[in-house]
């Protein structure tokens, strides 16, 4: 036998009554840690960090003459067994190639478009959520919204819309191992964007607004 409380189920013998087996259930759900998200608040650098130079932890390594010489000749040198074996498996290393992720992000310079306001439905999921409208939030493009196209084809498009400042705050990241673009963007653009890559690029189905820590909360 079996008794839903909630998204629980709880087995238990004939013998316990099932208003005990619910009872002993709440006792030890009560044990299980449960805390709120902690409300998101954006971070600015203050004036005086903006024109600080950045300087990396280590120097850069020193290359001296012999050191380039030495190159010269390891690179004159026929390929042994190991390089070898390497050539002989041209696919492997592409797969894991294409695996990679690559990103792309704007020209941060370009001053930023104002949009039109949000419509019901992107209000009323800002105020569910408690979204700051400077919070960083994703569209989830996959291989069922290409069409005709490739996610590769899509892939190009993106980073020249990116890089133009068509797609305000954007950055993309490429997920090759999901077969997925991830496009991230502020909250007070993401209707806009979605509107945008629906509209421009022609993507086919819907795609999904995700948020850190709440998953998907918006599909277009």
């Amino acid at each position: 036998m079996s008794q839903d409380v909630k998204d629980v189920s709880v087995y238990f013998r004939p013998l316990l009554e099932v208003k005990d087996a619910v009872f002993l259930t709440n006792r030890v759900l009560q044990e299980f840690p449960s805390r709120v998200l902690p409300k998101f608040k954006p971070w600015f650098p203050s004036a005086s960090d903006l024109h600080k130079p950045i300087k990396p932890l280590k120097p850069a390594p020193l290359i001296s003459s012999s050191d380039l010489q030495n190159i010269t000749l390891r690179l004159e040198e026929p390929a042994d067994a190991s390089d070898a074996a390497d050539q002989r498996k041209p696919a492997e290393s592409d797969a894991k190639r294409l695996r990679r992720s690559w990103c792309v992000i704007t020209d941060r310079s370009t001053p930023l478009k104002i949009t039109r306001s949000f419509s019901r439905l992107f209000v009323k999921t800002i105020e569910k959520h408690g979204l700051h409208l400077h919070q960083r939030v994703k569209w989830v493009l996959c291989e069922r919204n290409c069409g005709a196209r490739s996610m590769e084809e899509l892939w190009l498009d993106l980073n020249r819309a990116i890089r133009r400042s068509r797609l305000p705050t954007c950055n993309a990241n490429y997920q090759r191992a999901l077969a997925q673009i991830w496009l991230y963007c502020d909250v007070f653009y993401s209707e806009y964007i979605g509107n945008l890559l629906k509209q421009e690029f022609r993507l086919s189905g819907q795609i999904t607004l995700t948020a850190h820590k709440l998953g998907d909360i918006v599909q277009l």
